[in-house]
């Protein structure tokens, strides 16, 4: 079992990379169902059902991965993407075969590594504020990026992005905030596509920057997150708080709004792992 006190010293340090379009080669979070590969053999066509239709070798995973408990993930090393395809769900469409040119490790295997990690679903929007959900996408997301034994400086970055923020019902600031503090538990950079969505890729970068410039850690976020679970989600009669979750941090931290800083901008990297606006799991 990996899980973490979430009430750490551990300072918020690593700079993740924010980008609406492109990521770099890294890490690669695959927002999985807890049953890996989801509706890949049926009718399923959004990010993991992609992801293994362009790495055909993932399937095999399905023959003997049993369904993840919540304190599990599934790490896979090596596999080779064969085809590009556009569109997704019910627009996706192959578009040709491709000769993967990632470089070979000591195995004679791609240099990929695809972890994958199911989000819960929630029908509430306030529910996946309660303390017992956030400790489940911490420690499972901290599951997945951990790598115990391994020095930090050795660690690739963890390109993610709005992990369960589709059909799933996640809120991205929040989901955003939740793997932020899980990389910085797990001494990992973070590559963070936000799907195209300038607004959150600017609202997230400036949160970071006014965690970092505090030199906040870990367990202090964790703390707020709490305190706004118990003082306005609680108290709450509609289906989402008046105040954000972003903006009471910035309030209980003693700023009306985040020190100006530029916006971050994509650079020329690697096309992303299948991804879309809005991603279902």
């Amino acid at each position: 079992m990996l899980v973490c006190c979430w009430c750490s010293l551990m300072l918020i340090q690593f700079p993740p990379h924010f980008q609406c379009l492109l990521i770099i080669v890294a890490l690669q979070v695959d927002f999985a169902n807890k049953s890996v590969g989801g509706g890949v053999t049926s009718s399923g066509l959004v990010q993991e059902e992609i992801r293994f239709l362009i790495n055909p070798e993932l399937i095999a995973s399905r023959l003997f991965t049993e369904a993840l408990g919540h304190d599990e993930c599934l790490i896979i090393t090596g596999s080779e993407q064969f085809s590009t395809y556009t569109g997704y769900a019910q627009s996706y469409r192959w578009s040709g075969a491709l000769q993967d040119s990632l470089p070979r490790d000591a195995w004679h295997r791609r240099c990929t590594e695809i972890v994958a990690i199911d989000a819960l679903q929630f029908r509430s929007f306030l529910d996946q504020f309660h303390p017992s959900k956030m400790d489940r996408e911490l420690n499972k997301a901290f599951c997945g990026f951990a790598r115990p034994g391994e020095k930090s400086e050795c660690l690739s970055a963890v390109a993610t992005g709005n992990w369960g923020c589709g059909v799933f019902g996640g809120d991205t600031r929040l989901k955003a905030l939740l793997q932020l503090l899980a990389a910085a538990e797990a001494g990992r950079d973070l590559a963070y596509f936000t799907f195209r969505d300038v607004r959150l890729m600017t609202d997230v970068h400036n949160m970071h920057t006014f965690l970092t410039e505090r030199r906040s850690c870990v367990g202090e976020v964790y703390g707020l997150l709490l305190q706004y679970y118990r003082s306005e989600c609680t108290a709450c009669r509609g289906p989402r708080p008046d105040v954000s979750l972003y903006a009471f941090i910035y309030q209980r931290l003693g700023s009306s709004s985040p020190s100006p800083s530029p916006s971050p901008s994509p650079s020329p990297s690697s096309p992303p792992p299948p991804r879309s606006p809005d991603s279902s799991h």
